[in-house]
């Protein structure tokens, strides 16, 4: 894909049509831009890519993603020069060969410490393939914090000795770089990007402290994060039952954040399928991502505070200092995204735990309604934000193992909802949906979960119900045979005791609709088990002629 801090050098000057569709890939988004020529369209491409992470423009390109070739001439070069003169942009131009066309490449570097508009003006900002401008609260807030440096980059007098040689060459080996001994940290350090020169007098970056660092308190006051576990919900303060505090390279942090978390919530265990596991209270990826974030993402300019993870008997609180960064608010992070410390997140996504910036918010969410708990509650001040996980859940423990086999199939929270219900029940109906979702369209849930092929529709009219799909039992089993099962027999042993039941009797009995009531004892009279006696409301249900419920115990 498109090289890292979109250096020029890297790129190969010929490449085959193959080889540049793998690199660079076939969708825009906010580091790459397809343009045919060079048009005034630039003039708001360079600002906005400025104004984000930086990005490439390669001219040659039309829309329909053939290569038509854009030749690097020298009008080229001076009408990409002045374009981004006009913006006061300085980028980088050079050709590339792809097959027979020369293809001519712009890159466009970030910009922070101060604003890059278009030449009207406007605050442009990359959000997929668009450029889209900044208005508003958002416009404010992106312009304060692009004005200010981030706390990562400041230089610290942190000598290369007391750094973690083993964490610095386990970030170069990600990095595909060859591991160094601790005379050659300050290049290394250069080459992560978390310092900006290795001639003496060597100074590293806040940045490489944080990552690397034996023991970042040193320079960095409140590089650490300070755990409790409490007793109770509050509101007050509730009594303390551990605490630890977790320091050093930022790695080793999250490792004992983990630890501590793990050591002081639940953990059921369950049978998921054909085997038997333990579930966490929380899903592990929502703890990783929500820790990982705290430290990735907080202001580290605020070097008094810390990080500060509270664990309620109800909920688990993860609070970061610093303000939500850029134009990022509550309502639109999901969407959107913007790093304060894009020193800390290079590293940690070079490492492989981060996959796309912006993506880990999305990822608690999903983790969760898969789950089907309580969505992550985020809150932002002028000088925190808090992450709150709750440990409420909408099904049983032994629902939630058993809806986590069905990870791969795509579905929304009201299918997963329905297929926990069909498989408690054996089947569902339009009528238990919409008691189950008030306010819900029980017509789409099913439509979808059938289409998907998560549920099979079965019957006809008013004795329509839908069920298991054969995939979904081969992929994670079903309770809905067992559970059918014992519904019957429930009928059995009351209709002997009784002499007779009606379908109103046996809803009323098994808390469920007619509809499904009437089909179970129709099940039974086609079985022989039982004989119906007169018509539609006037229906009863009788023992069958010379059998016992004793004699059908595990029948049906």
């Amino acid at each position: 894909m498109v090289p890292a801090r979109h250096d020029l050098a890297e790129l190969p000057d010929r490449l085959t049509d193959d080889e540049f569709w793998a690199r660079f890939g076939r969708i825009e988004h906010e580091a790459l831009d397809f343009k045919r020529g060079v048009s005034r369209e630039i003039l708001d491409t360079i600002p906005a890519m400025a104004m984000t992470d930086g990005g490439l423009i390669v001219h040659g390109v039309d829309r329909d993603l053939n290569i038509v070739g854009c030749p690097f001439s020298q009008r080229t070069l001076d009408r990409i020069t002045r374009f981004a003169n006009e913006c006061h942009v300085e980028v980088q131009v050079r050709a590339i060969h792809v097959g027979d066309a020369e293809l001519t490449v712009t890159a466009v570097p970030e910009v922070r410490g101060r604003i890059v508009t278009a030449p009207d003006g406007r605050l442009l900002r990359r959000v997929g393939g668009d450029c889209q401008p900044l208005r508003g609260d958002m416009l404010a807030r992106f312009v304060r914090e692009r004005e200010e440096r981030s706390g990562e980059d400041e230089p610290v007098g942190y000598g290369p000795e007391t750094l973690d040689l083993s964490r610095v060459n386990e970030a170069l080996a990600a990095s595909g770089r060859p591991a160094v001994r601790r005379a050659r940290i300050p290049r290394a350090l250069v080459d992560l990007g978390v310092a900006l020169t290795a001639e003496p007098p060597f100074r590293a970056l806040r940045a490489a402290v944080l990552l690397f660092a034996a023991d970042p308190r040193q320079s960095v006051r409140g590089a650490a994060v300070q755990l409790v576990r409490r007793e109770g919900i509050g509101p007050g303060p509730g009594a303390s039952l551990d605490r630890e505090e977790c320091s050093g390279p930022l790695l080793d942090v999250l490792a004992c954040c983990l630890r501590f978390i793990e050591r002081h919530t639940k953990r059921y265990e369950v049978v998921a399928g054909a085997r038997r596991e333990a579930l966490p209270e929380y899903p592990d990826a929502v703890i990783r991502e929500a820790v990982l974030n705290a430290l990735a993402h907080r202001d580290y300019g605020l070097t008094g505070a810390t990080t500060d993870i509270t664990i309620w008997d109800d909920r688990l609180e993860i609070r970061s200092p610093g303000p939500l960064p850029g134009h990022i608010t509550v309502e639109n992070m999901r969407e959107e995204h913007y790093s304060r410390n894009r020193r800390l997140m290079g590293v940690l996504k070079t490492l492989g735990l981060v996959e796309e910036y912006g993506e880990g918010v999305d990822r608690m969410f999903r983790e969760m309604d898969a789950r089907l708990m309580t969505p992550p509650d985020i809150s932002a001040t002028d000088s925190s934000v808090t992450v709150t996980l709750y440990n409420r859940i909408l099904v049983s423990i032994d629902d939630q193992a058993w809806i986590a086999l069905l990870a791969d199939f795509p579905m929304s929270r009201e299918e997963r909802l329905a297929l926990v219900e069909t498989r408690q029940r054996g089947a569902i109906t339009r009528r238990r949906l919409r008691e189950l979702l008030p306010g819900a369209d029980p017509g789409d849930i099913l439509a979808g979960a059938v289409a998907k092929g998560l549920l099979v529709r079965t019957g006809r009219g008013g004795g329509t119900r839908y069920v298991l799909s054969h995939e979904v039992v081969l992929r994670a089993g079903s309770e809905g045979m067992e559970a059918q099962r014992r519904r019957r027999q429930a009928l059995l042993n009351e209709i002997d005791q009784r002499g007779s039941i009606s379908t109103a009797e046996g809803a009323r009995l098994l808390g469920e609709d007619r509809t499904a009531i009437r089909t179970l004892l129709n099940e039974l009279v086609a079985a022989g088990l039982v004989r119906a006696v007169g018509k539609t409301r006037a229906r009863r249900y009788h023992p069958a002629a010379a059998s016992g419920a004793a004699g059908r115990e595990g029948g049906p």
